[in-house]
């Protein structure tokens, strides 16, 4: 079943609120199942975007330098850059999926479904095709930003 998902945030470099949809296996799920499941998908999208990268990297022109002396560059400039920078890691299912539900325990993320929150692992979710789902990464005001 395809589900709308939304995701909000305080942050205000980015968009407060994007949406997307997602397939879902119609059946049953506690939040437990949905947030594995959610985690699980963005998991595999993450790594295969990483493995089109290194595909794309093939291609790159011979005269283009290499990462190291691209750093000393941007250091010789001062400023170095990280946002264009190659990460060849690829993330990790399991420990993703453990870090989202740790996060869902600690109410750093709340998830509502259909306009209703849900705050315990077990409670199940009665999704059906077209529910809404918003996570919201709650932000707390404390210490300073660099």
């Amino acid at each position: 079943m395809n589900i709308r998902i939304s995701v909000r945030s305080a942050s205000r470099k980015a968009a407060a609120v994007t949406w997307r949809t997602a397939e879902y296996p119609d059946r049953v799920m506690t939040v437990e199942d949905f947030l594995t499941e959610t985690v699980r998908q963005n998991v595999r999208q993450y790594n295969e975007r990483k493995d089109a990268e290194e595909l794309l990297r093939l291609f790159l022109r011979e005269n283009e330098e290499p990462i190291e002396e691209k750093l000393e560059n941007m250091a010789a400039h001062g400023k170095v850059a990280y946002g264009d920078m190659p990460n060849d890691k690829k993330a990790d299912e399991e420990e993703a999926v453990q870090n989202a539900l740790l996060c869902f325990d600690d109410g750093l993320v709340a998830l509502f479904a259909d306009g209703v929150r849900y705050t315990k692992r077990e409670d199940v979710i009665p999704l059906r095709e077209q529910s809404e789902v918003t996570f919201v990464r709650l932000v707390f005001l404390a210490g300073r930003m660099w």
